[in-house]
């Protein structure tokens, strides 16, 4: 196994304030194509966003990308900042081409649906630090397939100081009507992110972001594992609340997408 060497005292305050550490070259060309010559085999889903198809459970899917989810120069930077026995929650690709988008999602103190009540924590997207240790629960590795150099392209985006916010910026959904998209009108701290093939972006999901619009030709090709505690579930959509209690998983906190028209 290839030796990973640890994310530097800079890198861990990079992540502790912005939410997120680009690391550049993590792989190489040749493991890149062979990234994207396996996603060609598979099927892919309907995304859920405009414009884009989901490679679901990846790690089930190809022997691949089972080993990639395992590979040290994913977990040995994701230990760092989660600092709990570690799992894989879930792993998937996405291929975005022209004029998709992702919308904001996630964010620190953006509202949680438990069913009959709103809360603002989602206790299951944290930013906490505690004797000199970061302890994020939900954090995923993004594996870059394709160069990534303008906002045309699809950047990645986010909200500057969202994983530490306390004020929500997503409204209610009583309270919601038309409104333009965060991603396209855009945001006093609204952010873009650049990144070339081969390259990890190590994404703390208490921050809320999502992508830009792309506007260019091409796909947008990229695959994600996520990670987190052993006391978590797997990635699934669940009921808030179910009669079963031993049920657990992801529930429904803001979405931009959930208001824009």
């Amino acid at each position: 196994m290839t030796d990973v060497p640890a994310l530097t005292h800079e890198q861990l305050y990079l992540f502790d304030t912005t939410g997120f550490l680009v690391i550049p070259g993590v792989f190489g060309s040749g493991e890149v194509e062979s990234f994207r010559s396996e996603l060609e085999r598979l099927d892919t889903v309907e995304a859920g966003f405009p414009r884009t198809r989901r490679y679901p459970d990846l790690p089930a899917a190809s022997p691949v990308f089972a080993r990639l989810a395992l590979d040290d120069r994913l977990l040995a930077p994701v230990r760092e900042v989660v600092n709990q026995p570690l799992r894989l929650l879930e792993g998937y690709g996405l291929r975005r081409t022209k004029d998709s988008v992702l919308y904001l999602h996630g964010g620190n103190s953006e509202l949680l649906d438990l069913g009959d009540r709103q809360v603002g924590r989602d206790l299951s997207i944290t930013h906490t630090y505690h004797d000199g240790k970061l302890y994020c629960p939900y954090v995923k590795a993004l594996v870059y397939l394709s160069d990534i150099q303008s906002p045309e392209d699809g950047s990645f985006c986010y909200v500057q100081g969202s994983h530490k916010a306390n004020f929500p910026l997503l409204r209610e959904r009583a309270g919601r009507g038309e409104r333009t998209s965060l991603v396209d009108s855009g945001f006093p701290t609204l952010t873009d992110v650049f990144v070339r093939s081969g390259d990890v972006l190590l994404l703390n999901e208490a921050l809320m972001h999502g992508t830009r619009r792309k506007l260019s030709e091409g796909d947008r090709l990229l695959t994600a594992f996520g990670y987190g505690p052993t006391f978590f579930t797997e990635w699934r959509e669940l009921d808030a609340e179910t009669a079963d209690l031993r049920g657990a998983g992801y529930v429904d906190h803001d979405v931009e997408e959930d208001f824009v028209l």
